[in-house]
């Protein structure tokens, strides 16, 4: 590995949930969405979009553009849907049906300086 070669491995809570007919993946300390029509292909384009964010970042060398921090409520509703789970597993007796879904990612990757990435608009974006 040369000196220019960045390497992290970050570990972000995600909030999975429908709207609008599209499954949405949020990542909570990023407030990034990612959209599709199944779970795997939402949270596809949650980690694509988690990459890009990060490589951005250090391509203007700039920390400020990270991190950003879902709104109160999606915290919430990710420590219901956490919290449910966990009984879930422990309790499985009981049956819990929840419209949402508490789960962790993790970005592992490499990043060299300086990125020769081509930034372009996304199809979708959440402000």
């Amino acid at each position: 590995m040369n000196m220019d070669t960045h390497i992290y491995n970050i570990g972000i809570r995600v909030l999975i949930y429908e709207e609008d007919r599209d499954v949405c993946a949020h990542a909570l300390e990023l407030d990034l969405v990612g959209y599709g029509k199944t779970e795997n292909s939402a949270l596809s384009a949650l980690t694509s979009a988690i990459r890009a964010q990060i490589s951005f970042a250090r391509f203007k060398n700039d920390d400020s553009l990270l991190p950003f921090s879902a709104p109160k409520e999606i915290y919430e509703r990710w420590e219901v849907a956490h919290n449910a789970a966990l009984r879930n597993e422990i309790f499985r007796e009981k049956t819990i049906k929840m419209d949402i879904k508490a789960v962790c990612i993790n970005i592992s990757d490499e990043l060299k300086k300086p990125s020769t990435a081509r930034f372009s608009p996304m199809e979708l974006s959440c402000a």
